[in-house]
């Protein structure tokens, strides 16, 4: 409704007029403008996405530290009370380490230092890798192994390949490490193969495969060869986003692993 006050309209209702500039403004919304609006969208989201992605990678990472070390603590106290360090336990077929390859001894659970699974399951415990479910983490020491049945192998022995002069430096290269115990270092236990840590420059080591583990990736590195997981080589850094999230324990006693690089 308008009014002629001295030959000029005025509105008598301000609040029709307000609604009509609204509507105006609504249909001005065109698609090119929706369009803008869905692409900054899109854009937001695929920077916010791989930066929570890699949070959360980071938070397991610490979690998996945090359950290696507890490992750790159950390997010391099993030595404590048996003077001996637990057998590796190998697959009597050679196994598959993204499968029940060493996966953690079943002496650890039977003794109640790690807590055990229910009856008939393939894990020797609880403590799952969170890369790898369904699968305990890993273990590996120098010295007894067990390759059937829970019996302990009188004829051969676990090693690991160190590198030359390690922890101080590192490689993959086989020229510049060796299989521990050598073949003197055997010769001093001929008969006892629980001794060999007390020699060797790592005693042992619990792992985790890691993030996005492929076997191709480790074969093509280490040809084909179990060479792992002590050279710092394949270790996983938040760079490389992949490798073994690891610890072990040194002859000296000291422990050492990815947990002082991943963060």
């Amino acid at each position: 409704m308008e009014l002629n006050l001295g030959g000029r309209a005025v509105d008598s209702c301000p609040a029709a007029k307000a609604m009509d500039l609204f509507l105006q403004m609504k249909r001005a919304f065109t698609l090119v403008e929706l369009l803008f609006v869905i692409f900054i969208i899109a854009m937001l989201m695929g920077i916010l996405i791989p930066a929570m992605s890699r949070a959360r990678e980071q938070a397991k990472v610490v979690v998996v530290n945090t359950e290696l070390r507890q490992i750790g603590l159950a390997l010391e106290l099993y030595y404590n009370d048996n003077q001996k360090y637990p057998p590796t336990q190998a697959d009597c077929s050679g196994g598959s380490l993204a499968s029940h390859l060493y996966q953690l001894p079943k002496v650890l659970v039977t003794n109640r230092y790690l807590p055990s699974t229910s009856h008939g399951e393939a894990m020797s415990t609880t403590m799952e890798d969170r890369f790898n479910r369904g699968h305990t983490y890993k273990y590996r020491s120098v010295g007894e192994i067990i390759k059937d049945r829970d019996i302990i192998h009188k004829k051969i022995w676990s090693k690991l390949w160190i590198p030359n002069h390690f922890p101080a430096s590192s490689s993959i290269s086989l020229s510049e490490g060796q299989w521990r115990p050598n073949d003197d270092e055997c010769k001093l236990y001929p008969e006892d193969h629980s001794l060999f840590p007390l020699i060797s420059p790592v005693r042992w080591v619990v792992f985790s495969v890691g993030p996005r583990f492929d076997e191709q990736w480790l074969e093509e590195k280490l040809n084909f060869e179990a060479r792992y997981p002590v050279p710092k080589e394949l270790w996983y850094t938040s760079d490389k986003r992949r490798g073994f999230i690891v610890r072990m324990e040194l002859k000296k006693g000291t422990q050492i692993g990815s947990f002082g690089r991943s963060l």
